[in-house]
């Protein structure tokens, strides 16, 4: 079809015309007719079918972090037997532009590549392409396009801080509370004998042991340490004011990652959303890199774990007194440490009824930037706020 130079062309192609019968000038119906011509040859020219052309493309990462660089890499290659045109390709990259190349000719069997930067200032899916190639006339008169390629994503994934995972024999007040939890708890693996100390339980004393000694033996139990973490994300759009949910989602992900990498069983909750198993933190990476505000509350009774041994339940929500966090405070089992992360404030007006609360909501920490998050994880965790 013509191009806007091709209606131009057209249109005073046809206005010379008219104007040389109306004034009976020669020069001027020569003028419109080669005007009128050019855009009839331009688009012959281009009616033919646009070349067969291989069309590869690379994504460099396809799974970044935000802020991350990355990049697609396109491959082109030329599988006539004739050489190729000249081209223009467009290749969209989200719904707010793209990457616009010219291709030279190429040569049967001759390949060439481009490359372009993707943005990922913020997280979600980024769609790239299809590819698009336009091919137009030496005067730009006519363009005839068409898809060469499908499209690919670029999943810009939450930016993640990193994160030492507790366990019992951590220095911070996490891993004391952690021991504390551990020796109340009644173990079945053996450890080790020790002499009796009057206050031990009487039925931990090994008689067959105690026989043999003379004295009375008591058998100490390995102790148990943390087994499993489970993060409950808060999607509630009235927990979070400004853009602190993109700090909530952030620190989801930083808690996930870091549990995961430990080894313990990890588990990520949110409103219509239960992920679990061996591939836990890169499902989850994925479905936070696209989670929204919205939805309706976590119902208290799926946070239960039905797991024996110590669970870490991280709670990331806006404050402390979301609906979100007050059911998992009153839900939390005995042997679930409790851990409120908070993106938009860590302070609370206080209460008469607010003391039940302040007793069972566990350890809270400071998620209003990731610095923050990562300076208040290492003090409850290392007993520093710098952390190694």
């Amino acid at each position: 079809m013509p191009t806007r130079q091709g209606w131009g062309a057209l249109g005073a192609g046809l206005g010379a015309i008219l104007a040389g019968r109306v004034f009976g000038l020669l020069e001027l119906y020569v003028v419109g007719t080669a005007l009128v011509v050019a855009v009839a040859v331009a688009m012959v020219t281009v009616r033919r079918r646009l070349p067969r052309l291989q069309v590869q493309r690379v994504l460099r990462p396809a799974l970044v972090a935000v802020g991350e660089p990355a990049r697609v890499d396109l491959v082109v290659t030329n599988r006539n037997t004739f050489p190729s045109p000249r081209l223009k390709l467009w290749e969209p990259v989200g719904d707010k532009g793209g990457a616009p190349m010219q291709l030279a000719p190429l040569a049967s069997g001759h390949s060439c590549s481009a490359a372009y930067r993707v943005p990922t200032a913020r997280r979600g899916a980024m769609q790239t392409g299809p590819l698009r190639a336009e091919r137009t006339d030496p005067l730009g008169l006519a363009v005839r396009g068409g898809w060469m390629a499908g499209a690919d994503e670029v999943l810009v994934v939450p930016e993640r801080v990193p994160l030492p995972f507790p366990h019992v024999d951590s220095p911070g007040r996490l891993g004391q509370y952690l021991r504390m939890k551990a020796f109340a708890q009644n173990s079945s693996e053996f450890h080790s004998h020790r002499e009796y100390v009057p206050g031990d339980d009487l039925r931990r004393i090994s008689w067959k042991a105690s026989a043999r000694t003379g004295d009375l033996i008591v058998r100490e139990t390995a102790q148990e340490g943390l087994r499993h973490c489970t993060v409950l994300l808060d999607t509630l759009a009235n927990s979070y004011y400004d853009d602190s949910f993109e700090l909530a989602v952030s620190a989801a992900a930083s808690v996930v990652s870091a549990a995961a990498a430990d080894g313990v069983t990890t588990r990520l909750v949110a409103p219509g959303i239960d992920l679990r198993g061996p591939e836990v933190a890169p499902e989850s990476l994925r479905w936070l890199a696209t989670v929204e505000l919205g939805g309706e509350a976590v119902d208290p009774s799926t946070l239960a774990h039905g797991l024996e041994g110590l669970c870490l339940l991280v709670v990331v929500t806006g404050h402390p007194l979301t609906h979100v966090a007050a059911a998992a405070t009153h839900v939390a089992g005995p042997d679930d440490v409790l851990v409120t992360i908070c993106a938009t404030t860590t302070e609370y007006p206080v209460r008469a009824d607010d003391d039940d609360i302040r007793r069972a909501r566990g350890f809270q920490l400071d998620g209003t930037s990731l610095s923050a998050l990562e300076d208040s994880w290492n003090e409850l965790v290392l007993g520093n706020r710098g952390g190694s």
